[in-house]
């Protein structure tokens, strides 16, 4: 992003990348047309590239706000004063009311998988990814210190199954097709769970898991 977007009031730069995050989720990165986002933002095309060097930057910058939503989930669990399971739960009940006001931006971070999109993948996964994969590596030391989580485990390991719970979780809650492979790892029954519920069900299998 250019200067003059930090510029501008954080109401207007708001409503500028959930345009662009509600088009590029919609139509991908290499469909989505800058006019559209330009006409749902309410601003004129040649303010756009005012605020942004191309679409590649506006796309990378919608794309960063993710990281700032995983850090305000992250960022309310500092020292472990529970259960690491009832920590794990606290986090999926925050990424359930994160993900429901921000589905554009969370789909965006599943399209970083998309080959077509490696070039963001490698610009932007370490910053989103690295916080998430030592917050969760911490939880399992401490989960290990308090008998929570078998310490013949490999903490890095341990990590990065909690890693793929949480994110299979949450991509569940905006892909159908996510959804689907949720269902069929634990249960067609879960069709007609509630996310809250969904979230507990996911919390047993790290136990299952990590005890």
């Amino acid at each position: 992003m250019l200067d003059t977007f930090k510029k501008l009031p954080e109401k207007k730069q708001t409503q500028i990348l959930d345009s662009a995050a509600h088009v590029f989720a919609r139509k991908g990165y290499y469909a989505a047309n800058v006019s559209d986002i330009c006409k749902r933002a309410r601003i004129s095309n040649g303010a756009l590239y005012k605020y942004f060097k191309n679409k590649e930057d506006l796309f990378a910058t919608a794309l960063g706000r993710v990281g700032i939503l995983f850090e305000s989930i992250e960022g309310q669990y500092g020292a472990v004063r529970k259960s690491v399971y009832d920590v794990l739960h606290d986090i999926l009940k925050d990424v359930i009311d994160v993900t429901s006001k921000n589905r554009n931006y969370i789909a965006l971070y599943l399209e970083l998988a998309s080959p077509s999109l490696k070039h963001f993948s490698q610009l932007l996964s370490h910053r989103l990814e690295e916080p998430s994969r030592d917050y969760w590596t911490y939880l399992v030391e401490e989960g290990k210190k308090r008998g929570e989580i078998d310490k013949k485990l490999n903490s890095r390991m341990a990590a990065y199954s909690i890693d793929n719970h949480v994110m299979m979780f949450m991509f569940s809650l905006v892909s159908p097709h996510y959804l689907r492979r949720f269902e069929s790892y634990f249960s067609t029954e879960l069709k007609d769970l509630s996310d809250e519920e969904k979230a507990r069900v996911t919390i047993r299998s790290l136990k299952r898991l990590l005890t």
